[in-house]
């Protein structure tokens, strides 16, 4: 396994964990509601799509390692989900709809979880093995 396909990962996995541990819990407390809503959507998309572009990177850069192409592979695919889901969850708020928007936003967590998981664990497996 390449070196940089563990720094991508360490990579990846460094800005999951700084934008969803600091940056959005910091924007929630240091803005108002509406000044903050106006910049997490702004944040949200830019987010989804950097990791997205980080993901394809390592497609592209690790396509003969299995592990590493199947780690950035989900990854492409869970935040272009995350991604296009972005304007469908900003209606659901605008139309008061909190049933949807809680439903798409657990599931923007939980796909930007698993590609944490997947890039850690990818991470400390080839580490484990140098």
């Amino acid at each position: 396994m390449s070196p940089f396909a563990r720094f991508l990962s360490v990579i990846i996995a460094t800005i999951i964990v700084f934008q969803s541990a600091v940056v959005a819990p910091a924007i929630n407390v240091a803005l108002p509601v509406e000044p903050a809503a106006v910049l997490l959507r702004f944040i949200w998309p830019v987010f989804f799509s950097l990791i997205g572009i980080l993901g394809l990177v390592g497609v592209v850069a690790t396509r003969k390692q299995r592990a590493a192409l199947l780690v950035n592979g989900a990854t492409v695919l869970s935040m272009a989900t995350c991604y296009f889901m972005v304007p469908v969850i900003n209606a659901a708020m605008d139309q008061d709809n909190l049933g949807l928007w809680k439903a798409l936003h657990i599931l923007t967590v939980g796909l930007t979880f698993l590609c944490l998981i997947l890039h850690l664990v990818y991470t400390f497996r080839w580490h484990k093995r140098a």
